[in-house]
């Protein structure tokens, strides 16, 4: 067998390699929903907001002249000043089904890391919690939506193969319009609810959408700020990652339950461009690709719940319910047919159950790995 070589992925010709892996690998697969290639190159780019804080680098492993795989190795000194933690993060990967493949690119990873003060690696993630992260173990017969990863069944072997420990698992569950309904019991007993608590639902505010971010994502901070893995978004990521999804968002789709003129949860979802964008193989949107996605978008019928959750101060007044009850009512009154909420935590028992209960399937799992350095 020919020798295989591992490139760092440091000049524009490599990462344009670097970014082109998954296109090689996975292009026969009529299931797979490629990525955005803009989309890719942003988040890797050093003028990034997140770069202020993270330092990562890229890798490319080739063999008889042909890529058979990549990785990426991310320190982020948000995290582990949040955290009281020195953690790498391992992501952007993909390989062949050749575990020395797999074995050389981790390899390389976790090497990078360690001389850089990491003493735990985890992954995959693209780059950290904010990010795209997760192997998806579970769910394979459903297609990928927006802002979360697909990879072969075999992948879950090659990190275990490769020394990597289960360090928790995410949850997608899904609201679909056919099966989801609330008995009149829970209609009457969320009305009671509803009343006593004195809680309103407000919806985004697209005419002052600046000052909405903020009051959006604040509360997206101080939510998950209890939550394993967390790392707080800089406003400058937040207003970044704002632009890109302002072209997508419907206000019936962004909304917060409001108490005594305060938010205290909210509600972000988006519609899964995916169904668009799995018709674009290459990846890019000119010349042509965008025109779909522009006319197309905001009529789809499924989305993707980005956002759903509830201060801690003020779960023990029975929020969850209510708010997951509203994506139920949306997704009737909309005519929506389905409804992906990723991710929820393995740990959050709480949230899992309240969403089981309002009609919601777990239909997906994705696990993070751990290795100590």
């Amino acid at each position: 067998m020919p020798p295989l070589e591992i490139r760092s992925a440091d000049s524009l010709l490599a990462k344009r390699v670097f970014v082109d892996i998954p296109f090689r690998l996975h292009r026969d697969d009529p299931e797979w929903v490629p990525p955005m290639r803009a989309a890719a190159y942003d988040r890797l780019s050093r003028r990034h907001p997140a770069a202020r804080h993270q330092e990562w680098a890229l890798w490319t492993a080739h063999r008889d002249g042909k890529a058979v795989g990549r990785v990426a190795a991310c320190r982020d000194s948000l995290f582990d000043e949040r955290q009281g933690e020195k953690w790498a993060w391992v992501g952007f990967f993909e390989s062949v089904d050749d575990q020395d493949v797999a074995d050389k690119l981790f390899e390389v990873a976790l090497d990078w890391a360690s001389r850089r003060g990491a003493q735990v690696a985890v992954g995959p993630a693209n780059f950290t919690t904010n990010d795209e992260l997760g192997l998806l173990i579970d769910g394979f017969d459903s297609p990928a939506v927006l802002m979360t990863l697909e990879n072969p069944p075999f992948y879950q072997r090659l990190w275990e193969d490769g020394g990597w420990e289960q360090v928790m698992d995410l949850y997608g569950y899904q609201f679909l319009r056919t099966s989801t309904t609330l008995s009149e019991r829970q209609r009457r007993l969320l009305e009671r609810l509803r009343e006593r608590s004195g809680v309103v639902v407000r919806e985004m505010r697209m005419d002052d959408y600046h000052a909405e971010v903020g009051r959006f994502f604040d509360l997206y901070n101080r939510i998950w700020q209890q939550n394993w893995g967390f790392v707080p978004m800089p406003e400058a990521e937040i207003r970044h990652l704002a632009a890109q999804l302002k072209p997508l968002l419907n206000p019936r789709w962004a909304f917060a339950l409001e108490r005594n003129g305060e938010p205290v949860a909210v509600c972000l979802s988006v519609p899964d461009i995916n169904r668009l964008t799995i018709k674009a193989r290459s990846g890019r949107l000119l010349p042509v690709n965008w025109v779909p996605l522009l006319l197309q978008a905001k009529k789809l019928k499924h989305v993707r719940v980005l956002v759903l959750g509830v201060l801690p101060s003020v779960q023990s007044v029975g929020l969850g319910p209510l708010l997951y009850s509203e994506v139920v009512t949306r997704l009737y009154e909309d005519g929506v047919e389905t409804a992906e909420a990723s991710w929820t935590l393995a740990t959050n028992y709480r949230i899992n159950q309240q969403l089981e209960d309002m009609g919601a399937k777990r239909y997906k799992t994705w696990r993070l790995y751990r290795r100590t350095l």
